[in-house]
């Protein structure tokens, strides 16, 4: 198991807390980490668009809410708010992933929402007023296994209006995609 761990320094000529970070971080794809168990140095990249994480065993939590608590001052962590920025949200293959963040998040620019293998991830850090806040565009959230979509817990009622229809749509778009392939018989030989 490997931990990234995330501490506050103080500048010696002014003694303010400062925090390095990764302003200029747009995209992160983490795929094979076995040992990672959160990804809270997240917190750090507030200008992150794309994150792809995938077939990262360990991984519990993406925002750890513990970690994050002991490395914010009270009052900073209720300015910090992740993914301001992200466009594409793809998880896949995270069968120990429990938690995104605990705590809805607004994702004003967050358009697509890939969710695949993600067998513990019953909630999603979404409310009613989530998602892409540019007009004519929406949030969706893409996932074809009907037995995590029947799984998933809502915030509320209204954020289950908002996005279950895009989750079952999207699941019956691609059934009608596979059921309209071609069936070409082929023929393969190992030797």
């Amino acid at each position: 198991m490997v931990e990234i761990n995330i501490e506050r320094r103080t500048s010696s000529w002014n003694k303010i807390p400062t925090t390095s970070g990764f302003p200029n971080l747009s995209t992160v794809i983490l795929s094979r980490c076995g040992g990672l168990k959160d990804l809270t140095w997240l917190l750090y990249a507030p200008n992150l668009t794309d994150l792809l994480v995938e077939a990262s065993i360990q991984i519990e939590d993406i925002i750890s809410k513990e970690k994050a608590e002991n490395i914010f001052t009270e009052e900073e962590g209720g300015t910090i708010i992740p993914f301001q920025r992200l466009e594409y949200f793809r998880l896949n293959h995270l069968p120990k992933l429990k938690s995104i963040y605990w705590s809805p998040l607004p994702f004003p620019r967050l358009s697509k929402f890939r969710i695949k293998r993600c067998p513990n991830l019953r909630k999603l850090p979404l409310d009613s007023k989530s998602g892409c806040s540019n007009p004519g565009e929406d949030l969706v959230i893409h996932n074809v296994e009907q037995y995590w979509i029947d799984k998933v817990e809502w915030e509320d009622e209204a954020t289950k209006e908002r996005f279950l229809p895009s989750l079952q749509q999207y699941l019956i778009d691609e059934v009608e995609r596979e059921e309209a392939k071609p069936f070409i018989p082929s023929l393969s030989l190992f030797i």
